[in-house]
């Protein structure tokens, strides 16, 4: 088992707790593949045994929900999400999305017929506290991870070249390097320079929380148009303004039809305009999200009005829809995999 001594303990609680609500055996079964899961559990009930592995998330939120789905689903036949506490809207969406879990408070879902658990509602028997993440996962350091991800050898670039890519402050490129190589991901190779590594993992962070500490910071304001496809035949104005979530997956995938319209731009003045010309109003239950943009690089990328596919990638998991998230997985194979590739 590979997790930090809070994860250790969440898991040791939720397998504990599972155990006195229900009349069945789960432990951690032996696991040393430092490229697996968290840790790979085994539950016994009525001499039938099932392995899941399990991703162990000190803290669940909804926007976190399809990011986390979406790594077991890719790598694991049967995968499972263990966490601090499970709230019972989280646990809801959970159970539609078919996706396992145990907490700390005893909340439960298992789906593996004739065994079948759905528990909801349990508080917290102390008082819940969200860790602080890194500074690598706040929203100074989100950017300079999505900068590094989106441009392979740029971590072997100066600092100040990062930061510009970045849109931070050079002061901040080097605590990011520092915590980089703090969780395994950045590696001093002197006079080769640095390199990036265990990318897969960093990316899956960083979809993770992205919808939790950076995104809301670049909201701009929710719109609506008149009519719903709207998207179809306008045009975007300037060249610093994209496309990005569920409209760019439908673009790349054609696998799609979008609900949500996803906007980054980084020239306001112009937008607006534009929203007036195509009959798109302020509307704050309204379905097109207007964000600022928070990076400065031109992306070796072949769709100029699209975000970059790491973007649209995370923006599709936030928003924790099964279709989004199958559509997230087609990206992430046509366009994502070759860019995180270790050399």
């Amino acid at each position: 088992m590979r997790t930090r001594n809070a994860e250790k303990e969440t898991l040791r609680i939720a397998l504990e707790k599972l155990e006195k609500t229900i009349e069945l055996t789960a432990e951690v079964y032996p696991e040393v593949d430092p490229e697996g899961p968290d840790a790979v559990i085994r539950i016994i009930w009525q001499d039938m045994e099932w392995h899941f592995a399990a991703e162990v998330k000190y803290t669940l939120t909804r926007a976190m929900t399809g990011a986390v789905v979406q790594q077991l689903r890719r790598h694991f036949k049967k995968g499972i999400i263990i966490a601090k506490y499970v709230t019972p809207q989280v646990a809801e969406l959970l159970k539609e999305l078919d996706a396992p879990f145990l907490d700390a408070a005893g909340n439960a879902y298992l789906n593996e017929p004739p065994l079948f658990v759905f528990i909801k509602g349990n508080k917290p028997t102390e008082m819940y506290t969200e860790k602080p993440p890194i500074r690598a996962f706040r929203p100074a350091g989100l950017q300079v991870v999505f900068a590094l991800l989106c441009n392979p050898g740029l971590e072997k670039a100066q600092y100040r070249e990062i930061a510009k890519a970045a849109d931070v402050a050079l002061g901040t490129v080097g605590w990011i390097m520092r915590d980089l190589r703090q969780t395994g991901n950045l590696v001093e190779m002197g006079k080769r320079g640095r390199r990036l590594i265990q990318k897969e993992k960093l990316l899956a962070r960083w979809a993770t929380a992205y919808p939790e500490q950076l995104k809301p910071k670049k909201l701009i304001g929710t719109f609506r148009a008149a009519n719903t496809d709207w998207w179809k035949d306008a045009e975007l104005p300037g060249p610093e303004t994209y496309w990005g979530g569920e409209i760019a997956a439908a673009k790349l995938t054609q696998h799609l039809q979008p609900q949500t319209a996803t906007i980054y731009t980084h020239e306001l003045k112009v937008l607006l305009k534009w929203l007036i010309r195509n009959r798109i109003r302020q509307d704050p239950d309204g379905n097109i999200e207007i964000m600022r943009k928070f990076w400065k690089f031109e992306p070796d990328w072949e769709y100029p009005n699209l975000t970059h596919p790491v973007l649209t990638y995370a923006d599709l998991l936030a928003t924790a829809d099964d279709r989004n998230i199958e559509t997230a997985g087609i990206i992430y194979d046509k366009a994502i995999a070759r860019l995180i590739r270790e050399d």
